[in-house]
């Protein structure tokens, strides 16, 4: 798929919905830029997950814990 983008002030091109569709991108995603060749490639920017377990409620109560000691 090819299309032709103009660059605005700021350096701000706009991707055609049809090529957004295709890459899976939307409104607030992220992609990556590359130079190869002489040509910029744009690749979505999928961030990895990293599971935590309960260990996030854990960090949440501690610190929690934390403020209140430091208020009193």
């Amino acid at each position: 798929m090819r299309a032709i983008l103009k660059i605005y002030r700021k350096g701000i091109i706009v991707l055609p919905k049809s090529i957004r569709q295709t890459i899976g991108v939307d409104e607030g995603d992220s992609l990556i830029a590359e130079v190869k060749d002489s040509a910029i490639v744009l690749t979505p920017l999928i961030p990895k997950r990293v599971k935590l377990g309960g260990r996030v409620s854990e960090i949440v109560r501690a610190t929690k814990r934390e403020e209140i000691e430091l208020e009193t």
